[in-house]
């Protein structure tokens, strides 16, 4: 059986957006760093930029155009093709969960040191490419290790329990699905009622809104899936990377990885991934991949 779980009107949430210890403003203050990456010497052609400058375990990756997003926990960095990773946001908060979709950024996690609010933070919303960040819904009660998003549809997945959420309404309200022992998640972007899911015993897949999952014959052992149109994305315990075209009844093997990775992000024809203190990227649907960031700092 599911709960209807309901919140305040979005006028009051806005008024409890989790601000700086000092202030009133939401998390990440205008005037703080913005997503440009400060100037440095381009890396030569084919080499990778050094991501010494990032710090705190790599949780997630997302991409915005050819920006490549890295969630982590000491905070929300951003690296383009030209430079070094740089912080996005004032605040290093604790970057769990993290999905990108255009203008709209949705995140999860714990405040940081210079932070007020509760230890979860529910869902946040950015929609000024991650320098300040609103409080929607779950403040104190939610803390989602994976986040996905089709449209208005935003699911994730509870740290606290393993519980899966859904909301139909850009994260306001929420129903909860049960607990269906998820690792990883993503959802169509063709149909919001597809969503596939890894699991200890393989991928699952649920055509019901995430109401009921079902195994998929024949599928890899995937640990980590990424959704970019009606291309379905999969990284396996080996690190092969899959594609499916069919919302994940189906998969086709393309490129490798050296090892299983601990992050996955993909769009149309790029993929990146986060393997030992290396994020690897391929620019062609996941055929070959290079390294984009070599030597990440404690990794």
């Amino acid at each position: 059986m599911t709960r209807r779980i309901g919140f305040a009107p979005l006028a009051a949430l806005l008024v409890a957006s989790l601000s700086l210890a000092a202030c009133g403003a939401p998390v990440g203050s205008p005037e703080g760093p913005t997503l440009s990456a400060p100037a440095a010497k381009p890396s030569e052609p084919g080499q990778p930029v050094s991501g010494a400058e990032l710090v705190g375990h790599i949780h997630n990756l997302g991409y915005d155009g050819r920006a490549l997003l890295i969630g982590t926990h000491e905070g929300l960095w951003v690296q383009d093709m030209d430079g070094p990773p740089a912080l996005v946001a004032g605040s290093k908060f604790d970057v769990m969960g993290l999905t990108v979709a255009n203008d709209r950024w949705f995140t999860s996690g714990h405040p940081g040191s210079t932070m007020a609010g509760p230890g979860n933070l529910g869902l946040l919303k950015s929609i000024d490419q991650g320098r300040t960040w609103t409080a929607m819904s779950l403040s104190g009660e939610a803390d989602f290790h994976r986040l996905a998003n089709s449209g208005d549809v935003v699911v994730g997945l509870n740290s606290h329990d393993g519980s899966l959420l859904r909301s139909e309404d850009g994260g306001m309200t929420w129903t909860e699905l049960g607990a269906p022992r998820l690792h990883d998640l993503a959802i169509s972007q063709m149909d919001s009622t597809v969503i596939v899911g890894t699991s200890e015993s393989g991928p699952v897949r649920s055509a019901d809104s995430g109401f009921t999952f079902q195994p998929i014959a024949g599928a890899p052992l995937l640990v980590l899936l990424a959704w970019a149109g009606d291309t379905l994305f999969g990284a396996d315990v080996d690190g092969q990377v899959v594609v499916s075209g069919d919302g994940g009844l189906t998969w086709s093997p393309r490129g490798s990885l050296p090892a299983q990775p601990g992050a996955l992000a993909a769009t149309k024809t790029t993929v990146a991934a986060h393997v030992g203190d290396t994020i690897y990227e391929s620019i062609d649907g996941g055929r070959s991949f290079t390294a984009r960031i070599a030597g990440i700092a404690g990794h």
